[in-house]
């Protein structure tokens, strides 16, 4: 394990010395005595790796803080490749600790045993090499190991080569120049040939796993996730070395909270960011920003606006102008020791809201069926992340927090329960909701022409106006058109009525002129049967007539 310029820990060198008297003892009859010595290398080495997995978690949380107080792009590689030392280290990890339960399984048909806790009570726990049954068991341990048919290579071939794979993979995480440094540190030469008791040369798989009790196989099991947690650790010093304190030194240090909003809806919760941060109060860092870029580089910082900082600090005020989201992207620049340059980029992005209040009329909440109803929202958020819901209706954004609403007919009667949201980060938050009323649109009215309705007109009046027209209300706000399809003009003169005209369109047909042109005076002219249409559906309107003055 160890090299001439990385001595070995005392920790280390007991393990070692373990492992030798584990060695020897194996040239000697298997004794009551040396099962319970495996038991006691066994412990030690259970809490050794114990101990030394603690410190490795301890170091990641160390690159943690780093990463708070130099920023990430400082300790960028080296705190991703901690990362991947991490899922390598603990992939070697649970394959051997998988291995070691499935050797207990075959040697005893069980990997849990019955022990009784501080109460008496008996509860099951994973077996160790104290509570393995057939400790002693030379056959099955090396038949599993070595000899069963139905792996090839061999589960402690497969072990070995999985061992070379993972020192292979976390010394990439090395630079070339160091890799032949750590290998020697780190150990695991498992593909190389050892000497065994009778001094003949043996592969590392014969010399740990032929003709071996069950607790030996075990406790080497267990000395080999301990030699990977070492071979962790000492990658962990590595990459801890290879981020140089000495690069800023910082006289200030306190805690900050940085909220992800500080508007907060009912309901919703309220998050933020708790760090240490650090900062030097005699320096004079120099900040620049540009709006609406998403990075800033020092080629880039031509166009963009500086800032001075004072006491190691630089406060950044932006004005609200337009509505909408804002982004901005920023350089920082301090010196190091050495007086060099270093820069760090930053971008953040935020809301700018317009002040505004609505006032609603509680007994006017009421949407018309069959035509575009206008709808306009308003909340304390960008109108571009808001949306509205109108179950069963068609909704048509028109931007702005504008949208237009369309009821079905079947829905006349009914209420309508809309609700608001709005994409709030990566969640999507519920605003409000409103009722409304669906109501029929009211019927128009038929005039002629201008708005000729009833009363006794003149025949160039009436032929002057040669048109039929449906018109709403005047109170009916919307922009509402209504298309007259089909009439009838019936003609009472003298008490004496003619047959009814049917006209198509709203115009008046040449018949009708010709008639009316004819007609004496006193003659009640009636329209009837006035079919119309518009986006709210086809009606029959009611009759009207004029006289013949």
């Amino acid at each position: 394990m160890g090299a001439t310029n990385c001595p070995e820990t005392p920790r280390q060198k007991m393990i070692q010395m373990m492992y030798l008297v584990y060695t020897a003892m194996l040239a000697l009859n298997v004794s009551a005595d040396i099962l319970n010595a495996f038991i006691v290398v066994d412990d030690t080495l259970v809490t050794s790796t114990r101990n030394a997995t603690r410190q490795n978690a301890s170091d990641y949380n160390w690159f943690e803080n780093q990463k708070a107080i130099l920023g990430e792009a400082k300790i960028h590689d080296a705190y991703t490749n901690a990362h991947k030392l991490r899922k390598e280290t603990n992939d070697m990890v649970n394959y051997i600790e998988a291995l070691s339960r499935d050797l207990i399984m075959y040697v005893d048909g069980d990997t849990l045993a019955e022990v009784k806790d501080d109460k008496g009570k008996i509860q099951k726990v994973p077996k160790t090499v104290a509570t393995i049954t057939a400790k002693e068991n030379f056959d099955k341990p090396t038949f599993f190991m070595l000899e069963d048919p139905t792996q090839n290579p061999s589960r402690a071939v497969q072990l070995k080569e999985k061992l070379l794979e993972y020192k292979k993979n976390i010394l990439k995480l090395a630079k070339k120049e160091d890799r032949e440094r750590l290998s020697e540190i780190i150990g695991l030469n498992v593909d190389q040939q050892v000497k065994s008791l009778t001094g003949e040369k043996v592969n590392w798989e014969v010399h740990n796993f032929d003709h071996i009790i069950s607790a030996a196989a075990v406790t080497l099991l267990n000395k080999t996730v301990g030699e990977v947690r070492n071979a962790e650790s000492s990658m962990l010093t590595y990459l801890k070395e290879s981020i140089s304190a000495d690069d800023f030194k910082f006289d200030h240090v306190e805690g900050r909270a940085i909220p992800k909003s500080q508007m907060v809806f009912q309901g919703d919760n309220y998050e933020a960011d708790i760090i240490v941060a650090a900062w030097d109060t005699k320096s004079s860092p120099k900040v620049w920003y540009k709006m609406g870029a998403d990075t800033l580089t020092e080629a880039g910082l031509g166009g963009a606006q500086e800032l001075q900082g004072e006491n190691g600090l630089v406060k950044l005020k932006l004005p609200a102008g337009a509505v909408g989201e804002q982004r901005y992207a920023g350089l920082i620049m301090i010196k190091d020791p050495s007086g060099e340059p270093k820069y760090y980029g930053f971008k953040d992005k935020y809301s700018v809201l317009k002040p505004s209040a609505v006032i609603s009329a509680d007994k006017m909440n009421v949407l018309y069926a069959g035509i575009e109803n206008p709808v306009s929202v308003s909340a304390p958020v960008d109108p571009g992340k808001l949306s509205i819901s109108f179950p069963g209706c068609s909704v048509s954004s028109q931007g702005a927090g504008k949208f237009n609403v369309t009821v079905p007919s079947s829905m006349i009667g009914k209420t309508v329960s809309a609700s608001v949201s709005a994409k709030l980060g990566e969640s999507t938050k519920t605003l409000g909701s409103t009722e409304f009323r669906v109501k029929k649109v009211p019927d128009p009215r038929a005039v002629l022409g201008a708005n000729i309705r009833g009363g006794k007109r003149s025949k160039s009046e009436l032929t002057a106006n040669p048109v039929l027209r449906a018109v709403m209300p005047e109170d009916f706000v919307y922009e509402l058109r209504w298309n007259v399809t089909s009439y009838q003009v019936i003609f009472v003169s003298k008490g004496m009525e003619d047959p009814a005209i049917s006209c198509q369109g709203g115009a008046l047909s040449e018949a009708v002129k010709a008639k009316i042109n004819k007609a004496p005076a006193n003659t009640v002219i009636y329209f009837t049967n006035i079919k119309v249409n518009s986006a709210a559906g086809p009606r029959t309107l009611d009759e009207f007539s004029v006289r013949i003055r």
